[in-house]
């Protein structure tokens, strides 16, 4: 398998069904709360698409943001994405936009002989707090530049918890 094909799916293909799940929750009236994006705010949760994984999100001073996935097979496969974001509201509405440039390693073929792989990644995408829940849904292109080069596109749609 070439870097720039598709990674073998994981999980059943949710991507229809999530899109749908924030398209829904998108709908329900949402309650603002200042403390959402304040300084140390943590999010915790998952992400399901291309990659999918546990994730996790630090809010800095507006706009900055800081989020992180790492993905695993639990056997042979471990990867580990960091984004630095900038985030935005969208004119009047609750839905903000981020973007942001990353950091991608990665591990393969574990059993047998370990390959680390290291790549550049960026993220773009939308996200809105539902209570203590925040949705988000984004894009993920990345280029990798250790041991040979490849691209690959991604994209996932996911649910975190806030903490504080």
């Amino acid at each position: 398998m070439t870097w720039t094909e598709a990674l073998p799916a994981r999980v059943p293909s949710c991507r229809p069904t999530g899109l749908v799940l924030v398209v829904l929750l998108g709908l329900l009236p949402a309650e603002p709360s200042v403390a959402q994006r304040s300084v140390g705010t943590t999010t915790f949760g998952v992400q399901v698409g291309q990659p999918g994984g546990v994730t996790g999100k630090l809010y800095r001073a507006s706009p900055i943001a800081y989020d992180g996935l790492f993905t695993t097979d639990g056997n042979d496969f471990v990867s580990l994405y960091v984004h630095r974001l900038w985030e935005r509201p969208l004119p009047d509405s609750l839905v903000h936009l981020y973007a942001g440039p990353g950091l991608l390693l990665e591990g393969r073929s574990l059993q047998t002989t370990p390959t680390p792989q290291f790549g550049l990644s960026a993220e773009a995408g939308l996200n809105f707090f539902l209570k203590r829940f925040e949705v988000f849904l984004h894009v993920t292109p990345s280029l990798r530049l250790y041991p040979d080069q490849g691209t690959r596109w991604g994209g996932s749609v996911g649910l975190r918890y806030r903490l504080h």
